[in-house]
């Protein structure tokens, strides 16, 4: 085997400068896990709590609304949830560096499942 060559060597090409070196690979961001089990845990609840709605506009199945004895708590725990779960998300994202859209999405859609438990509670007072 050869030695490397130097590039002030006789026989180097001229305006070669030095050798390439390797480049440090780009390290991976890592991936906003808290965002993500944020999105699914409100997008496991907010689903069948949408269809139920949908279903409920119907004017034959008006006896769907029973459901929503079900869901409303059901919709609250789950905000509550999602909600722990997203803001340290957003939390942690932001002190490394990295992205945190996924934890600003389930802080949303967190607060957005607490909206009809609020809605019940106040009733008509406001």
């Amino acid at each position: 085997m050869t030695e490397p060559r130097d590039a002030s060597a006789p026989g180097f090409p001229p305006g070669a400068g030095a050798p390439p070196t390797a480049v440090a690979a780009r390290s991976r961001r890592r991936a906003d896990a808290l965002g993500i089990v944020a999105v699914i845990v409100a997008g496991v609840v907010l689903v069948p709590a949408l269809l139920v709605f949908l279903v409920g506009l119907i004017p034959s199945m008006n006896a769907i609304w029973w459901l929503g004895l079900f869901l409303i708590p059901l919709l609250a725990i789950a905000g509550v949830a999602a909600l722990a779960l997203a803001i340290p998300g957003i939390i942690v994202g932001a002190r490394r560096g990295g992205g945190y859209a996924l934890s600003i999405t389930g802080t949303v859609l967190g607060a957005l499942m607490l909206v009809p438990a609020f809605w019940v509670y106040v009733g008509s007072s406001l």
